[in-house]
C-alpha cells in the first residue's frame, strides 16, 4: 500500500521541482521516470505500475502548468 502511495505522490512532486531546476519539462518527466524505476525497481505489483503512470500523467499536467508560468517570467 505504501509502494502505491508512493508512485502517486513522488511524481506528482518530483516533475515540477524538476521543472523549475531544469527549465525543460520533458527532461523533467524524463528524469523522474528514470528515478521512479530505480526506486520502484523491487516492486512488481501491477497497480505500482498503474499509479505510477496516472501519477506522472498528473505530474505533467502540473508540470505544463509551471512551464507556461517559468515561460512567461523567462521571456
Amino acid at each position: 500500500m505504501i509502494e502505491i502511495f508512493g508512485a502517486l505522490i513522488l511524481p506528482v512532486i518530483l516533475i515540477p521541482f524538476l521543472v523549475r531546476v531544469t527549465y525543460n519539462r520533458w527532461v523533467a518527466i524524463g528524469l523522474s521516470i528514470v528515478i521512479m524505476i530505480f526506486i520502484f525497481m523491487d516492486f512488481e505489483s501491477y497497480w505500482t505500475v498503474v499509479t505510477g503512470v496516472i501519477g506522472t500523467l498528473i505530474g505533467g499536467y502540473f508540470s505544463f502548468r509551471v512551464g507556461k508560468k517559468v515561460d512567461k517570467k523567462w521571456s
